[in-house]
């Protein structure tokens, strides 16, 4: 099954931003170094990891290596061109289609599903929007797949069928009052990518996206790719005659639009690195793609393979694996995420708010802990205190989107808070971050 940990926000500008369940917060142990970082995957690769590494520090390229075999039986090591599964990674793509088609005024944000769908739309879901759908507030289950289904990614629907499917489903909370990830969601979104452009989901992507960024080995499953480049999956699960993309065949609707594709390493730093040369999206749109600062995106599946990344903007990382089960699972996160660490270090923003905040699912925004002498100590905020509102707006759907002007910029913020029963409006003015 396709699965991610999107948006686990980990070090937030001077604020640590952490999930309600403890099992996804970073490796502990000894702080990596960047002296230490090849010799850290070199001892991985000796206890057995595969996969690739990409790491890039204030734009250059630091390490750029395969490590392992991507196909035992064969004993084909792995490059920095091996090409692997990527997990739930495409939901990135599809967010990009869909705020290209809004820069280019074939969609706004703000429509709701009758406006795509008709009245296929039940009554419970008519008033899901766009914004609700791509931020988590859509109210949607997270899969959609059937015990019938002979597998959760790779058994074959069309997009009538999913949809169908989705729009189906009993709702988790009401549109707009929750905060869930949902693979549903980012489904709905390529159909409607299809809707308004006129052309496949994969066509659109590949013309519009890849095609501008040089993405020449990002692709859909099924397609066939010259063997020898791609890896193999050693999980707690096969398919298919050979275990690799390839002999999955076509990717399903099931995971369309968040799953279902194969990248490298070196095509993922050519998507971030055209995306920021203005190659895909306007500054106003390509604002809205970003994850919130001192994000580690994270994508799996089942098959053996599993991704994890931080996106920069000049210091950021990408390691992949085709060797991920639930036994190894922690050895993966003991080779990755103490280089997503070192990355978020270097590549932390300039201000810090001085708290620890964790979502607390459906939706609350709760104060973990306050830094002594910090700017929310100073302004009287309290562990346990609970942000509703930011500026005059809601924090929801979008939180970290509310915080990123105090952090990026220093900006102050008038902050609503929920304290038991009572309710207050606090001034925070962030501190700069020393060094």
């Amino acid at each position: 099954m396709e699965r991610s940990a999107m948006y686990l926000p980990v070090c937030l500008l001077g604020a640590t931003l952490a999930l309600a369940n403890p099992t996804q917060s970073l490796a502990s142990g000894p702080d990596l170094t960047w002296e230490q970082l090849p010799a850290h995957l070199e001892a991985a690769e000796a206890a057995g990891f595969s996969g690739a590494a990409l790491v890039i520090r204030d734009g250059e390229v630091v390490l750029d290596r395969g490590y392992g075999l991507a196909d035992r039986e064969h004993e084909i090591p792995c490059t920095p061109d091996t090409i692997f599964a990527i997990g739930s990674t495409p939901i990135d793509f599809t967010r990009a289609a869909i705020l290209l088609l809004a820069q280019e005024g074939k969609l706004t944000l703000d429509e709701k599903l009758p406006a795509f769908f008709g009245e296929r739309v039940p009554a419970d879901k008519r008033q899901i929007t766009i914004t609700h759908l791509m931020s988590g507030a859509s109210g949607l289950q997270d899969f959609l797949g059937l015990p019938t289904d002979r597998d959760p990614d790779h058994f074959w629907i069309d997009r009538a069928e999913a949809v169908r499917r989705i729009l189906g489903q009993e709702l988790l909370f009401e549109p707009g009052t929750g905060n869930e990830h949902s693979h549903a969601a980012w489904g709905l979104l390529a159909a409607i990518v299809e809707l308004r452009s006129g052309k496949s989901y994969p066509d659109f992507t590949k013309q519009r996206l890849f095609g501008p960024a040089g993405m020449a080995s990002t692709e859909f499953f099924g397609v066939e790719l010259p063997d020898e480049r791609v890896a193999v999956g050693y999980g707690f699960r096969t398919t298919g005659e050979v275990n690799k993309p390839p002999h999955w065949g076509p990717t399903s609707w099931l995971v369309m639009g968040s799953g279902g594709m194969v990248s490298t390493t070196r095509d993922m730093d050519r998507w971030f690195r055209a995306l920021r040369a203005g190659k895909i999206l306007s500054p106003e749109f390509l604002a809205r793609y970003w994850s919130p600062p001192g994000a580690v995106l994270d994508g799996g599946d089942m098959w053996g393979f599993e991704i994890l990344y931080t996106e920069g903007p000049d210091t950021y990382m990408f390691v992949v694996s085709n060797s991920v089960g639930p036994d190894t699972m922690d050895a993966f996160a003991g080779v990755a995420e103490p280089i997503a660490e070192l990355c978020l270090t270097e590549a932390r923003p300039p201000f810090t708010l001085g708290l620890e905040l964790e979502f607390q699912p459906p939706q609350s925004l709760v104060v973990a802990s306050v830094t002594p002498g910090g700017p929310a100590a100073a302004a009287g905020i309290r562990a346990g205190d609970v942000i509703v509102g930011a500026d005059g707006s809601s924090i929801w759907p979008d939180p970290m989107a509310a915080l990123g002007p105090a952090l990026n910029g220093g900006a102050t913020l008038l902050l609503e808070l929920r304290r038991g029963e009572e309710h207050l409006t606090i001034e925070l003015e962030p501190a700069r971050r020393s060094e």
